[in-house]
């Protein structure tokens, strides 16, 4: 131990010289330099005592400083300045923070276990239990749920420090948008939610098109402005755990998309959706289409089951909205 921390205090000052003369273009600004341990320092020793460190390497460096991983245990003020550090790097390729977003993120399981509530947390369990596919996805759930709470806090605060300092974020709209147009759906009325979900809403669709057991509904629009965190349609299966063979968000949710709007720190889901249009890492606006209705999902895929799309808005501090309070604000937007 006494080795590796003397060797370490020698190639740090050796990385302070080599920085000192590197130009300014390829050089790694100061935060990067900032760890929080000698472990986790030691790693990226051998990069920073290169005396020239070009725009590929520091933006393959910054990005691996914001996994999940390795923003574990960080501080705050450390996280913003990772967060910058990588976003001048990218700038510094000629491209923009807030196209490259895509490349930090997480996986689509990520985003879909960050969503579980611990009121959920023994559903998941229990479907972890399941055999096969199935199983499978909700064990690879099951698995990161105390690292992805642990450290969503501060990915979230990495992606807020992004989008605030790109410009074109700036000039997105805050307010909300209908999710359907009113021709379109149907809101179930409030003395019919206490028999529905108590934390998320169906809103249901007054047409659709039927392809066999596959149902292709009205085009669904993003309720707010925001980043596409995860999105898949790829969904493949049945009516039943077993016939699960693969893709979507996760088994139940079928394809879908997940938005983080970081103005207002608030995720918004949309499941079992028939056709997804939007992509990870896009950059929506309140009002734009993300895809169509559909039945994808075990649950949804149910004789009797489908024709709607599942809503779900998660404050990142407050927990899951009621189905009341989902259900006010659609109304709103009306």
């Amino acid at each position: 131990m006494f080795t590796v921390i003397i060797t370490a205090c020698w190639l740090l000052g050796f990385a302070a010289v080599a920085l000192a003369i590197a130009p300014d273009k390829s050089r790694p600004s100061a935060s990067l330099l900032a760890y929080e341990s000698a472990s986790e320092l030691e790693p990226q020793l051998v990069e920073l005592t290169r005396p020239h460190l070009d725009e590929v390497q520091a933006l393959r460096f910054a990005a691996a400083l914001l996994s999940p991983a390795s923003l574990a245990k960080v501080s705050p003020e450390l996280v913003k300045a990772r967060a910058l550090d990588w976003a001048q790097a990218v700038e510094r390729t000629g491209a923009s923070p807030i196209d490259a977003l895509g490349e930090i993120l997480p996986s689509a399981p990520w985003f879909q276990t960050r969503l579980v509530t611990r009121r959920d947390e023994a559903d998941l369990f229990a479907n972890a239990k399941t055999s096969g596919e199935y199983g499978n996805s909700y064990t690879v759930m099951a698995k990161m749920l105390a690292d992805t709470k642990a450290n969503s806090s501060s990915l979230e605060l990495a992606l807020d420090e992004v989008w605030n300092h790109c410009e074109p974020t700036k000039k997105l709209d805050a307010g909300f948008s209908s999710i359907l147009k009113r021709r379109d759906l149907w809101i179930p009325s409030k003395s019919a939610l206490s028999a529905s979900h108590q934390y998320a809403l169906d809103v249901f669709f007054t047409s659709l098109k039927r392809h066999g057991a596959e149902e292709i509904g009205p085009t669904i629009h993003s309720i707010s402005s925001g980043l596409v965190v995860s999105a898949a349609e790829d969904w493949k299966g049945g009516d039943r755990p077993s016939s699960y063979r693969g893709g979507g968000l996760s088994p139940n949710a079928g394809n879908g998309v997940i938005i983080y709007d970081p103005n207002a720190a608030r995720y918004y889901a949309y499941f079992h959706l028939g056709q997804v249009t939007a992509s990870v890492g896009q950059i929506v606006e309140a009002g734009q289409a993300i895809g169509k209705g559909g039945n994808t999902g075990i649950n949804a895929r149910k004789k009797g089951h489908g024709g709607h799309v599942h809503v779900e808005i998660h404050d990142v501090d407050g927990g899951a909205w009621t189905s009341y309070a989902i259900r006010d604000l659609l109304l709103s937007t009306y």
